[in-house]
């Protein structure tokens, strides 16, 4: 169960993927009422998934919908509900439905989540687990990442074709940092540097982004690529992926790219500082929102592309194991039968 399976959404992906590994796991899916966020159920079986309105600000609502979930979770024969929404899992458990909450971001300190968090909790990194221990006061019983496939070997990189041009894969929503990426671009390029930057993703500041990148004079460098399902070609294109968000999971982009070994420019925020491979040796972590550091990361990277072909191959063989689709299914399979067991 997540709220939304919006098409754009890392945790949307992350279940459909391990939905699809796992063998031997009878899943239904749920959500909560359409808000406008155009979806992807289509790899959905027909009839296995329902919405209900938890998310509604009337309590009455709420409380009818728990019931009715509940129905549907019985009739169904639904032994546990793997929940990836903080505030809808702890509905669940109040309803004395068992869940399994597997924490996807870092959040801060509620005292209603202090007190109400649920029994049997997950984390995808060691910084997500280790702010569930700071905002809970419990440790999650097990440490699952986001799964990620990677082939035997990461294929070779036309440097020459691809030394220039670097690629941001990400919601175009306030979150994911894209105006300070930008100004770090005008940066380079009041510096005369030319560089490329693909932004593959959609979302509400689109037009606002095409807007400040038009008044930086950078609108020929940056290329507006839209959503796709499929961004292989636009790793592959590239020399290394970028993610500067302010909060952040286990990016499923950073995966990706790594797959394809490319290496991540990345900001110091819980889950993204734990795809970082130690022995790195290019500059990363920057702070979210500076723009100068950021730009000088950018110069050093580009300006060094021998070392960012030995940077992605140190992140592939770094996040290769842990990131198996096989493997992530497997620990989850484990733990839904630790908590059926009563053994978490």
């Amino acid at each position: 169960m997540n709220d939304n399976f919006y098409r754009s959404s890392g945790v949307a992906i992350a279940i459909r993927r391990i939905a699809q590994a796992s063998k031997g796991v009878d899943y239904y899916f749920a959500g909560c009422l359409d808000n406008g966020l155009p979806e992807d159920i289509s790899w959905i079986p027909e009839g296995r998934y329902r919405r209900f309105d938890l998310k509604s600000s009337n309590p009455i609502r709420v409380i009818s919908e728990l019931i009715r979930l509940r129905k549907w979770l019985d009739s169904e024969g639904c032994d546990l509900v793997h929940c990836h929404h903080r505030r809808i899992s702890v509905l669940l458990q109040l309803a004395g439905v068992r869940v399994l909450y597997t924490a996807q971001l870092a959040f801060p300190y509620q005292t209603w989540f202090r007190w109400l968090h649920p029994k049997n909790m997950t984390a995808i990194t060691r910084s997500v687990a280790k702010n569930l221990v700071e905002t809970t006061g419990q440790e999650p019983f097990a440490c699952i990442g986001n799964p990620a496939q990677f082939p035997e070997r990461a294929p070779s990189i036309d440097l020459e074709k691809v030394r220039f041009r670097a690629v941001c894969i990400a919601r175009l929503d306030p979150v994911k940092g894209h105006t300070y990426l930008l100004s770090a671009w005008k940066l380079l390029h009041d510096k005369g540097y030319k560089y490329k930057l693909d932004l593959v993703g959609e979302g509400s500041l689109r037009s606002g982004l095409e807007e400040q990148s038009r008044r930086e004079g950078t609108q020929e460098l940056i290329r507006f690529c839209g959503f796709h399902t499929d961004v292989s070609t636009f790793i592959r294109d590239s020399l290394f992926a970028v993610l500067v968000s302010e909060i952040e999971g286990q990016g499923i982009v950073t995966l990706e790219a790594a797959a394809m070994g490319r290496p991540s420019l990345l900001t110091a925020v819980p889950g993204s500082i734990d795809l970082i491979p130690a022995g790195a040796t290019l500059p990363n972590g920057v702070d979210f929102g500076d723009v100068e550091k950021l730009a000088e990361a950018l110069e050093e990277w580009f300006g060094h592309p021998d070392k960012v072909v030995a940077e992605g191959q140190r992140f592939s063989e770094f996040l290769k194991s842990s990131s198996d689709p096989a493997k992530v299914a497997h620990d989850y399979l484990d733990a839904y039968r630790r908590i059926l067991n009563g053994s978490t």
